[in-house]
């Protein structure tokens, strides 16, 4: 598999795709947040928990993931020319990206065990 398999309009759609829907859920969290009667842990445990939340919030991360990734290859891409560097921070990025997201599903599925 190459480094370049997201070429072209696809890498552009989910790009946008993924900053629509990182915008709403953070318009979604806000309203939660402002309208919330107490902002204690036990609340907002509560309400990540929710299953509904728990699907909004998990797919939130992968939308982040996803944009992330597009956006930092695409700079290291543009900017760093040599190759050997490249892949060293390409596969570094790639590592922070999928730990940080089975850090965060693991929180989330910490709520369907307890």
């Amino acid at each position: 598999m190459s480094l370049y398999v997201l070429e072209g309009l696809r890498p552009w759609v989910i790009q946008r795709v993924s900053a629509v829907y990182i915008v709403l859920f953070i318009i979604y969290a806000a309203i939660c947040y402002f309208s919330a009667d107490t902002i204690a842990y036990e609340a907002w445990k509560n309400w990540l928990y929710n299953p509904f939340n728990t699907t909004v919030v998990g797919i939130f991360v992968i939308a982040l993931l996803f944009h992330a990734w597009i956006g930092m290859r695409d700079v290291v891409l543009d900017y760093v020319h040599n190759i050997m560097l490249r892949i060293f921070i390409l596969a570094m990025l790639i590592g922070v990206l999928f730990g940080s997201g089975l850090w965060v599903f693991r929180i989330l599925l910490l709520s369907v065990v307890n």
